[in-house]
């Protein structure tokens, strides 16, 4: 009986993990400390100390940098990431009064030789960050893994005679969620998969209205269109040759898929 029920806890783990999602940052709570200056799990904690000050939880940190010219980093290394899988990245800061410069959230999708991608060109993963009035604020975006990328470097920075707080770092794998939401519209289907002749055909169990968006893997709609009814046509003939993602939307439910254009 004992061995039966852990065996059935087991599974039902294993369902929760599959139907929610995986976090892959590590201690993004800031909870665990080496010491009072070195948060583990973390890749570089420069100018960084243990604070009770915190969003949530016990600890936060707090990074200091003076008045000496350059940079200070938070930085974790996170690897294994997949080729077109949906990623959301989060954290929550506060800048105390007096920032003389602009905090950055500087993230980049690296390639196997360490490389990242897209070189110097900004985007969502390098941004100042708004100054907040010494208030706890969260930064949310949901990214998309590009091609030839197989890992994520999660970076944030501080600049001359500013201190900021740090806290709840997440870089949430969406996968698992678009798997479970493609079976939330009854029937769907869409095919051919690779397309190879600049038309894919989009299905479903009902005629409710479709609509339908096409994104690259640095996140960027190609495409937009709908339909009324259970089948359509979609020329996608004007995308170039890649790998995307393809979302439909039924009657307030969703589908998401990696797409491969020809």
């Amino acid at each position: 009986m004992k061995k039966n029920y852990i065996l059935t806890l087991l599974m039902t783990l294993c369902l929760t993990v599959a139907s929610f999602g995986q976090e892959l940052m590590l201690n993004g709570g800031l909870e665990n400390w080496t010491t009072d200056t070195a948060p583990t799990d973390w890749t570089k904690a420069e100018g960084v100390t243990k604070s009770t000050d915190a969003n949530t939880g016990s600890f936060s940190a707090k990074q200091t940098k003076d008045g000496s010219g350059g940079r200070i980093n938070l930085t974790q290394n996170i690897p294994n990431t997949i080729i077109g899988e949906s990623y959301t990245i989060s954290f929550w800061y506060k800048i105390a009064p007096g920032a003389e410069k602009p905090v950055k959230m500087w993230s980049n999708f690296r390639d196997d030789t360490g490389g990242f991608i897209g070189g110097n060109t900004a985007d969502v993963l390098r941004t100042n960050l708004p100054v907040n009035g010494n208030a706890w604020t969260k930064f949310e975006e949901t990214v998309i893994a590009p091609d030839t990328s197989v890992k994520f470097w999660f970076e944030v920075r501080t600049f001359d005679n500013t201190i900021v707080y740090w806290d709840d770092f997440s870089f949430f794998d969406n996968a698992t969620l678009s798997t479970v939401k493609n079976k939330a519209i009854v029937g769907f289907a869409a095919y051919p998969n690779p397309v190879s002749n600049g038309v894919l055909n989009i299905s479903s169990a009902s005629d409710s209205l479709k609509n339908i968006t096409i994104f690259n893997l640095l996140g960027k709609q190609v495409l937009s269109s709908s339909f009324s009814g259970v089948q359509s046509n979609v020329d996608v003939s004007s995308i170039s040759s890649g790998i995307y993602i393809l979302k439909v939307t039924e009657a307030g439910k969703t589908a998401t898929k990696k797409l491969v254009i020809r």
